[in-house]
């Protein structure tokens, strides 16, 4: 079972998905078998990212935010600044974005190594209108090229933002229906002019056309007439420009201002398959007079997960115009790190992508990568998890100030620093919600990211293989501990503990895991292991429970209805001990004296409770001194010690149960008598021997019981108390190995039947150190008239034995009275030694 659930769940845990969801990941209906495993996979991702979160947090205990990415942010404070200012421009935001490319220019000044603009300029400026009447750049928006100006004075240190989505449908290039004529604008010899020819008409509202003469590319525009064809080529610097009617053909070879941007924007990876990238669809790129080879593009969409958290992000993602060929687009900080790496050589191999021979960072195929938070919590400032904030307006200062030719207020310390761009305030879109806490704006979540790129640093996750390893290898812990440990569930307070284990396994798993993310960087899953190892736990618990009651039932079948607790729970923890073997036990047989006389003066309805009153107490007594009752036979009562559980103090724990019983006989006479109107003398045989023990029997019915000599031989004891007039004869052995506790005396030699040595009888008298002067003195009487017995002195032994019966009452010196006065009258032959033999039956002799 343990390894059906963490085999299941580790194959859930091994088909997880990286990064945000794709929009084509449609959810099945929950009810059909995909809806309930996607279920139980989202559940499980769920529970994941928890976890995952309070890693990120611990790990950005012990981490220092970085001071290699700084935010310039657009807040409120500056706004307000600005619009109480000296400059009518800057009074109104969205600034001219002549005054952003000021800003670029004035922070590359100050010493930044590149710049980031979190700022999608999808559309012209609203500030400058094209100007139809110039010629070259400046028939451009001119806010927009101003802008492109600043820029081009640092070339390859700025990056401009762009935007996609991944859902709806894929935007198309225009069509060219309302063109039925074209221009021709000069004919160039490579692509990069032509696409500079064709960025000037794209920029003037008309469709471009890249067609190949030659060895060369001819410029064609789009108009509407001969007219406007001849009006578009002055102005576009193009004298007595050839003007024809627009071909079918020519749409093949139209460039788009989305032509233009992906192919300065596009990049080239080795060993990656651009098939698995996520796919977007649409695409909000800087408008055609903003695109120039000497600026860097790269998306700032930062997609959450199913929780709204964003926890990495997409630094690849594929574009399909017209759903053939694919470009792979970059990430703004990705795009920054190219720059600074001075390389546009991207390679992805091994989990890692790395930017030319200086950077890399780990990202998966699908092109996303988790983010190293260098900060436990989000602070209330713009900086979010970097080290540095400037306020867009000391910037701002500072470029006045060099305008006017004062020196600059603010020393930034940017001095080989990457700096982003970025809006923080009311008019910023929405803040980003992370591990480390809500509030963070966009760009400081991207300066993150780069900040990650630059140290070659991040989160790495396990292959799908380890997770689904630890899935499994987490239920087979949970069933071990359940199946080892399910004996503590026998009391309160070891159910505590039993508990206590499962969760003490489980948070070592997790701090193992915690461990090895702060100090690794390594991602393992946690709660896929924790619901397979708790189900397999649980599971298997239950089934050590149900397992255990079926053994607790095979034991009390076994052993009897009245097994005690504690051997109960010991055989049932270890089943073995049941197993047949030959071992050195004791036996204990007791009989009611005269039952048959009282079974026939009682009437059955109170012969059997007083009955089941004598086998209640005599089993009572045996489970006190921990043995086991074999059977009942009628009135007797057959019990064993030394099995199922070992002891070596077998032979005292009988003669124990033997006195124990005598004394609650005593006891209950009194009330037995007035309840049955009859008293009970119970006779009974010890011995000790080697006997064997074990579940016996067939396969209708069996019983854990004992054979071996000592079992008869008990019997031929319990029988011969009647010939003695003793309660407890004992063997030989018995009375050896219990001598140290307990009082015996003997009673007789006898020789057993194919038996070549004769054995001494014994009873059991009591305790040691439990006997009064008087009884001292007659055990002493009767030591003294047994060895005149077997000195052949039988005149002085029968005179000592009739002593023992008129002083003492003996029962058994009377026996050797009457033997005394026979072998007086017949002496014994010379080699008499004094030995009873015995036949099948105790009172057989000859």
């Amino acid at each position: 079972m343990a390894a059906l659930f963490g085999c299941l769940l580790g194959l859930l845990v091994s088909q997880r998905d990286t990064g945000p969801a794709r929009p084509e990941d449609a959810p099945a209906p929950l009810l059909s078998p995909s809806g309930f495993i996607d279920g139980i996979s989202a559940w499980l991702d769920g529970g994941e990212r928890v976890f995952y979160d309070w890693r990120i947090r611990q790990l950005g205990e012990v981490s220092e935010r970085s001071d290699r990415v700084v935010l310039v942010s657009i807040d409120d404070d500056t706004l307000a600044e600005a619009q109480q200012g000296p400059r009518a421009d800057i009074a109104a935001y969205p600034w001219p974005r002549q005054v952003m490319g000021g800003m670029v220019h004035r922070l590359m000044e100050e010493g930044a190594s590149v710049v980031m603009l979190d700022f999608a300029y999808p559309e012209l400026s609203p500030r400058a209108c094209v100007t139809p009447t110039r010629s070259g750049r400046g028939a451009l928006s001119q806010d927009d090229d101003a802008l492109r100006a600043l820029l081009d004075q640092n070339p390859g240190h700025s990056v401009l933002a762009f935007r996609w989505g991944a859902e709806g449908t894929r935007t198309l290039p225009p069509t060219g229906r309302l063109w039925p004529y074209r221009v021709r604008l000069g004919s160039y010899p490579g692509v990069t002019e032509a696409r500079a020819r064709a960025q000037s008409v794209l920029a003037l509202q008309r469709p471009a056309f890249l067609i190949p003469a030659g060895k060369g590319l001819e410029v064609w525009a789009g108009v509407a007439d001969e007219g406007e064809g001849r009006s578009l080529g002055e102005q576009l610097g193009t004298a007595a420009a050839s003007i024809q009617e627009r071909r079918a053909a020519d749409d093949a070879f139209r460039v788009a201002p989305s032509d233009l941007f992906l192919a300065l924007a596009s990049v080239q990876v080795q060993g990656l398959d651009p098939e698995k990238l996520l796919e977007v669809r649409q695409l909000q790129h800087p408008v055609t007079p903003l695109l120039s080879p000497a600026s860097g593009y790269g998306a700032t969409t930062l997609p959450a997960d199913p929780d709204g958290v964003v926890r990495g992000v997409p630094h690849l993602v594929a574009y399909s115009p017209r759903g053939g060929e694919r470009y792979v687009l970059p990430s703004l900080p990705l795009a920054a790190a190219m720059r600074l790496a001075g390389t546009q050589k991207l390679r992805y191999a091994d989990g890692r992508l790395y930017i030319g021979d200086k950077y890399s960072v780990p990202m998966d195929a699908a092109g996303y990568s988790l983010l190293r938070w260098e900060a436990p919590s989000a602070t209330r400032g713009a900086r979010g998890p970097l080290a540095r904030s400037i306020r867009a307006w000391n910037v701002l200062l500072n470029l006045f100030d060099t305008q006017e030719a004062r020196p600059a207020r603010f020393d930034h310390d940017l001095d080989g620093r990457a700096v982003i761009l970025t809006n923080t305030s009311s008019y910023a879109p929405e803040r980003r919600v992370t591990p480390i806490g809500p509030g963070i704006a966009n760009g400081a979540v991207l300066g993150q990211a780069l900040a990650n790129i630059l140290a070659s640093d991040g989160i790495t996750r396990a292959p799908p293989k380890v997770d689904m390893l630890a899935t499994m290898g987490l239920a087979f812990i949970g069933a071990f501990l359940a199946l080892s440990c399910s004996w503590l569930l026998r009391s309160v307070g070891g159910a505590f503990l039993f508990v206590c284990v499962a969760v003490a396994a489980g948070a070592g798993y997790v701090g193992a895991a915690g461990y090895v993310f702060v100090h690794d960087k390594l991602w393992i899953a946690v709660a896929g292991p924790l619901w397979s190892g708790g189900l397999a736990f649980l599971v298997t618990t239950l089934y050590a429970f149900r397992t255990e009651q079926d053994v607790r039932e095979f034991v009390h079948s076994a052993l009897g209805r009245y097994v005690s607790p504690e051997v109960a729970r010991l055989v049932a923890r270890d089943v073995s001990l049941m197993k047949p073997e030959r071992r050195q036990m004791t036996v204990y047989l007791c009989d009611i004296e005269g039952f048959t006389r009282l079974s026939e003066a009682l009437p059955p309805e109170q012969l059997v409770p007083l009955l089941n009153t004598f086998l209640t107490e005599m089993t009572a007594v045996v489970r006190a001194t921990v043995g086991q009752v074999d059977k009942y036979i009628g009135d007797s009562v057959m019990a064993f010690w030394g099995a199922p559980v070992r002891t070596d103090r077998h032979a005292h724990l009988a003669c124990e149960a033997a006195l124990k019983l005598q004394a609650a006989l005593a006891q209950k006479q009194p009330l037995w008598e007035k309840q049955f109107g009859h008293r009970l003398s119970v006779r009974a045989g010890i011995d000790t021997g080697d006997l064997l023990v074990g579940d016996m029997g067939s396969e209708l019915k069996s019983h854990y019981t004992v054979m071996g000599d000592a079992v008869s031989m008990a019997g031929r004891l319990e029988a011969a108390n009647k010939q003695y007039g003793t309660q407890v004869l004992v063997g030989q052995t018995t009375a050896q190995l219990a001598s140290d506790a307990y009082v015996f005396r003997e009673v007789d030699r006898v020789l057993l039947r194919d038996q070549s040595q004769p054995v001494r009888l014994h009873e059991l008298l009591g305790r040691r150190g439990e006997f009064s002067p008087e009884k001292q003195a007659g055990m002493a009487l009767y030591e003294k008239a047994l060895i005149a017995y077997y000195g052949r002195d039988f005149l002085v032994a029968q005179e000592l034995f009739r002593r023992c019966t008129v002083e003492h009452g003996d029962p058994v010196a009377r026996v050797y009275v009457q033997r005394c006065q026979r072998l007086i009258q017949t002496p014994p032959p010379a080699d008499w030694d004094g030995v009873i033999r015995w036949g099948r039956r105790s009172t057989d002799s000859r």
